[in-house]
């Protein structure tokens, strides 16, 4: 119990500081209420649908923290519901109005680059198929040939590209730095970390070298081809790209707000530097309404087609099959990502700014769609449990959940237990510890044979076995599935609700427990060290002790500045993991520094550890004070090695 207490207390230390309106209506946000269950209910039914989604909605604003929201459901080619919650500005108290308010809508945005994609496809400008530097030979862009099989569009539209993470030439605090797409894209290149097709990670530099491709074969700008053959075809005048928006839209822009310490904090809007299709896109429920009728009605928008009804069944059907046992699992349409629940095919797409938060499902055999979106990170969270709350409505699950393990399930829950860790993460700079502190699941095994899962910012699950390798969550409908090598041995986990995401297991070193272990001994060390080096004099005199020799005192002051430069190097990156989208927009003159010093104190701790030899050589000191030394010398060392596993000391 007491090292629960410790690991807790270092996790804390790591991560600290990292109602409703109809169209053209508006309502105040409700309070909560009981929740709504029952029957399967006919979607049509307009006023249960309202009754019911008031309820929901008006619940998740208080209880995530969002001043405001809209949602849109379609159904049959027409608009069922159409509203806004909360408000859009608190200082003035102006509403959310689904026809009006316009929201940033993150990665949900990449749904219209792809389209895009694809009616070059059908143009025959492109080819799924086609190594995609075929169409880069006058562009400064170019994949390198680091593995044999080149890249594609096939690869890019399902994120199996094998491209590492990155963040960095996403976002910035000048408007003036945003860049033509080919320079951005050529100065913000990210390694090749894995072959082309092998695994599932999410990649937006992948989405913005499709548009890239696009651009290089067309006479027209990515951004005019998409509103030229997509926005003004399905009449979606209140969407752009433009930053900053144009004035008849600013005026409408929801604020983007976080909640801290009881209050909301308004935000000034993001400008993103990669290319259109990154993040960029701002639009209204109604607009994205018409967008999700367009693909449901496969391609056409009342007179308008913006793609052929195959071309639109080939988006929606599966491109990415993670694991052939285990067919049921969630994989990866084109540019779409499977969202299925309770048995029904659900394809689409969720995106995240540093405040808006938004999701589209479409159940293509419905032929209905749901999209929402909200002003706060609350909506995080929020947005998955309205998917999921609109499924067991409309379209409840027809199996019986699993409640026991199976018998012989502790044995093999016993055998996965360990660390998975996203391949969605950043294999070259220090945006690595972002993937390895929240994108890391601990799976953990019950005496009963149930497995757990705990992560950063989430609370433990309980999953129960359905069969081997495959895991139903207690109480949910999501699942775990492992994939296992030659040996039986589980190498990689996957979500089903989160389709675009492969998790790899870890050696026992790089773990959650190992990390948390050595930082925080070596915190406690380090500490230790600048007491008694500040400390020492005094206690010196008053025991009469005489003065230390060169040797002795040139000891203590490599250990004593080095012990220092690392606590100040864990500091600057915690920091700025902390303060994430501003250093990925601008990165610190802190920052900067951080990158240099982690080498100045393995310098020193290379020096330690030969004045660790003097100091037993030559007798320094008395025996616990050489021990003391040697400990921390040698949590120095750890330090340096966990640190350079983070990305913070690149070797």
């Amino acid at each position: 119990m007491q090292y629960r207490h410790i690991r807790s207390i270092v996790v804390v230390a790591l991560s600290i500081a990292l109602v409703s309106t109809p169209v053209g209506t508006t309502t105040a946000p409700a309070v909560r209420s009981a929740d709504t269950l029952s029957d399967q209910i006919e979607l049509t039914n307009r006023t249960e649908t309202e009754a019911w989604l008031d309820e929901t909605m008006a619940r998740q604003l208080e209880e995530d923290h969002v001043p405001g929201a809209a949602v849109v459901i379609v159904n049959d080619g027409e608009v069922v519901l159409a509203k806004g919650y909360g408000y859009a500005e608190l200082g003035s108290q102006r509403p959310v109005v689904a026809n009006e308010t316009v929201f940033s809508i993150g990665s949900t945005g990449k749904l219209v680059t792809w389209t895009a994609v694809m009616q070059g496809v059908e143009d025959g400008q492109l080819e799924l198929d086609r190594d995609v530097n075929g169409y880069l030979t006058d562009s400064t862009v170019t994949v390198p040939d680091t593995y044999a099989r080149p890249v594609t569009l096939e690869h890019l539209g399902t994120h199996s590209a094998g491209f590492e993470d990155t963040f960095s030439g996403m976002v910035t605090d000048d408007p003036d730095e945003i860049r033509p797409m080919e320079e951005i894209l050529t100065d913000h290149q990210p390694s090749r970390v894995r072959p082309p097709g092998q695994y599932v990670a999410y990649s937006n530099y992948g989405t913005a070298l499709a548009g890239h491709a696009l651009d290089e074969r067309s006479d027209a700008s990515f951004s005019e081809l998409v509103d030229d053959r997509i926005f003004i075809p399905l009449g979606m005048t209140d969407t752009t790209y433009a930053q900053p928006l144009p004035d008849r839209l600013e005026s409408r822009r929801a604020i983007g707000y976080t909640h801290q310490n009881g209050e909301y904090q308004a935000h000034e809007p993001v400008t993103w530097t990669l290319p259109p299709e990154g993040g960029s896109l701002r639009t209204t429920t109604t607009d994205m309404s018409r967008f999700m009728i367009a693909h449901l009605n496969e391609g056409s928008y009342n007179s308008e087609r913006i793609l052929k009804a195959a071309t639109v069944r080939d988006m929606h059907r599966r491109h990415f099959t993670k694991s052939e046992e285990v067919p049921e699992l969630n994989g990866m349409a084109y540019g779409f990502i499977e969202m299925d629940r309770n048995g029904e095919t659900i394809v689409g797409h969720w995106g995240d700014t540093p405040r808006f938060k938004s999701l589209l499902a479409l159940y293509p055999e419905r032929d209905t769609g749901v999209f929402v979106v909200y002003n706060s990170p609350g909506g995080g969270p929020a947005r998955f449990e309205l998917l999921q709350a609109f499924t067991d409505r409309y379209y409840p699950r027809a199996d019986t959940p699993v409640v026991e393990p199976p018998a012989g399930a502790a044995e093999r829950a016993r055998e996965l237990t360990g660390d998975y860790r996203s391949l969605t993460i950043s294999e070259s700079s220090w945006e690595r510890v972002l993937g390895v502190m929240t994108r890391t699941y601990t799976v953990g095994a019950t005496d009963e044979g149930y497995l757990t899962t705990a992560s950063l910012g989430e609370e433990t699950r309980r999953w129960v076995e359905r069969r081997p390798g495959v895991y139903e969550e207690v109480g949910g409908g999501d699942l775990l599935v492992f994939q296992f090598n030659k040996n039986e041995r589980a190498t990689h986990l996957f979500r089903h609700s989160f389709g675009p995401a492969t998790y790899e297991r870890v050696p026992w070193y790089e773990s959650q427990t190992v990390l948390q272990s050595v930082l925080g001994a070596g915190i406690v060390a380090f500490l230790s060290v600048l007491l008694l080096w500040l400390g020492g004099p005094v206690w010196r005199r008053w025991r009469g002790r005489g003065i230390p020799s060169d040797h002795e005192r040139a000891a203590q002051w490599v250990l004593g500045t080095t012990s220092l430069l690392w606590l100040v190097v864990l500091a600057i990156f915690l920091f700025a993991w902390i303060n994430f989208n501003a250093e990925a927009a601008s990165p610190s003159l802190a920052l900067q520094a951080g990158k240099v010093l982690p080498y100045v104190a393995l310098a020193g701790t290379v020096g330690a550890v030969v004045a660790t030899g003097f100091a037993w050589r030559d007798g320094y000191w008395n025996r616990p004070a050489r021990v003391h030394y040697s400990v921390v010398t040698a949590l120095a060392l750890l330090f340096a090695w966990q640190l350079s596993l983070l990305g913070i000391l690149p070797v």
